[in-house]
C-alpha cells in the first residue's frame, strides 16, 4: 500500500511533484465527486455481468492518465507488473481468474459508455470548479485561454463503401486533420511559417493563471476553430464566474474582432496579442484628425512639430466613457476605445496589474 500523504499546500506543485505516481493517483481520487456518475453508470450496466465492476474501471482509467499511458494495452502491462496498483484500482488478484488485468475490449466499452455521459461529466467538472470558486475568492478572476492538440493514435475511419464490420469501433471515427503554423522572421525580415500537422482532437481550454486550474474546457476535432470554440466556452460560463473574471489573456491565434466583442459583451477584459494585419506596411496609423499615432500592438505615440514620434504614458481606462487615457508632458489624451477594438483595449497591457475593469 502506498504511504500516507502527508497535508499538502493547495495548488503547490512543488509538492506534489515530488509524491510518486501511487501517490499523485490516491490524490486525483479524493479530489474527485465522481459518485452520482458512478451511480449512473451502475444503473446503465443493471443486473449484466460484472466481472470488472463500473468503479473499478473508472479508477483504472483515471491510474492510466496519472502513470502518462497513451494506450491501453501500455497501461495493461503496467497493470501487469505493478500489483500495489492493481490492488489500489479495486483488482483482486485469484489463482482461478482467467484475466489477471481486465482486456482491452473491457477499457473500450466504458471509453463508449462515458461519452455517452458527458452531460454527467461535464456537471462533475462544474461542480467542483464551483467548489473552488467558493473557497477561493481570487480564483478565476484573472484567466487565460489556450488549445492543445491532442492526437490520436488509432487507425483512420474507412470509407463507408470499404467499412469493416468486424473491426468494431477501433477505429476513429471523429478525428480530424489539423494545422499548427509558427511564424518566424529571418535576419532578412522575412516572415517563415512552419506548419505542423495533427490528426486527433483539441482541447480548447480556459484556466486561473494563479493556480494554474481549469475552468472550462471542450474536446473537439483537430480542425476546430479556436476562436469559435473560445467564444462557445465564455458564453457558458456560470454566471458567478462570469462576473467574477476580470481578464482573459489570449495569444495572437485568437485574435478577432469577433471574438473580442463577445468576450466584453460578457464583462470580461480581453488581452489579446494581436497579429499585424496592417496591409498597406506602414508602422503606424493616426488617431483621428490629431497629432496622435499608435502601432498595430496599441503603443500610442504623440507626434511634435518636427515629426519625431514620442511614447505616451498609459494613464488608465475610463470605464464611463469607455476611453484610454493617455498622456504627454502632463497633457491627457482620450483614446476611445471603439475606434479599433482589435487594438485598442479596456484595459493597456502595461497597465492590466495596476488597474481593474472598473477603472480604479
Amino acid at each position: 500500500m502506498a504511504k500516507i500523504i502527508s497535508q499538502i499546500t493547495f495548488a503547490d506543485y512543488g509538492e506534489i511533484e515530488i509524491l510518486g505516481d501511487l501517490e499523485r493517483f490516491l490524490l486525483a481520487l479524493l479530489g474527485m465527486d465522481d459518485e452520482a456518475l458512478m451511480r449512473r453508470l451502475e444503473t446503465r450496466r443493471g443486473n449484466g455481468r460484472n466481472d470488472y465492476p463500473v468503479r473499478v474501471m473508472w479508477n483504472l482509467i483515471i491510474a492510466m492518465k496519472v502513470f502518462g499511458h497513451r494506450t491501453v494495452e501500455s497501461f495493461r502491462r503496467e497493470l501487469l507488473r505493478n500489483s500495489q496498483l492493481r490492488k489500489i484500482c479495486g483488482l483482486e488478484d485469484f489463482a482461478n481468474k482467467k484475466h489477471l488485468v481486465p482486456p482491452a475490449r473491457v477499457f473500450t466499452g466504458l471509453f463508449k459508455l462515458l461519452a455517452e455521459e458527458q452531460g454527467s461529466i461535464d456537471e462533475m467538472f462544474d461542480g467542483m470548479v464551483m467548489e473552488l470558486a467558493e473557497k477561493l475568492p481570487e480564483f478565476g478572476k484573472n484567466a487565460a485561454g489556450d488549445g492543445k492538440y491532442l492526437d490520436s493514435y488509432a487507425k483512420r475511419a474507412q470509407k463507408e463503401e470499404n467499412h469493416n464490420p468486424k473491426a468494431g469501433d477501433r477505429a476513429e471515427q471523429d478525428a480530424k486533420w489539423g494545422i499548427k503554423e509558427h511564424y518566424t522572421t529571418d535576419k532578412n525580415g522575412i516572415t517563415q511559417i512552419k506548419q505542423e500537422f495533427h490528426f486527433g482532437f483539441k482541447a480548447h481550454i480556459i484556466c486561473d493563471v494563479k493556480t494554474e486550474l481549469p475552468i472550462a474546457y471542450n474536446v473537439l476535432a483537430a480542425n476546430s476553430d479556436e476562436k469559435r470554440a473560445m467564444i462557445d466556452m465564455v458564453a457558458k460560463l456560470p454566471s458567478a464566474l462570469q462576473s467574477r473574471m476580470d481578464y482573459l489573456s489570449l495569444d495572437k491565434g485568437y485574435d478577432s474582432t469577433e471574438l473580442i466583442r463577445e468576450v466584453k459583451g460578457a464583462g470580461i477584459i480581453p488581452i489579446v496579442d494581436i497579429q499585424n494585419h496592417w496591409r498597406d506596411g506602414e508602422p503606424t496609423k493616426q488617431y483621428k484628425d490629431t497629432d496622435i499615432v499608435y502601432d498595430y500592438r496599441g503603443n500610442v505615440y504623440y507626434v511634435d512639430d518636427k515629426l519625431k514620434q514620442h511614447k505616451m504614458h498609459y494613464e488608465g481606462y475610463d470605464s464611463q466613457k469607455k476611453c484610454l487615457r493617455y498622456s504627454y508632458r502632463g497633457k491627457i489624451q482620450k483614446i476611445y476605445i471603439s475606434y479599433d477594438e482589435r487594438v485598442f483595449l479596456p484595459v493597456a497591457v502595461s497597465g492590466i496589474m495596476k488597474y481593474s475593469k472598473n477603472g480604479h
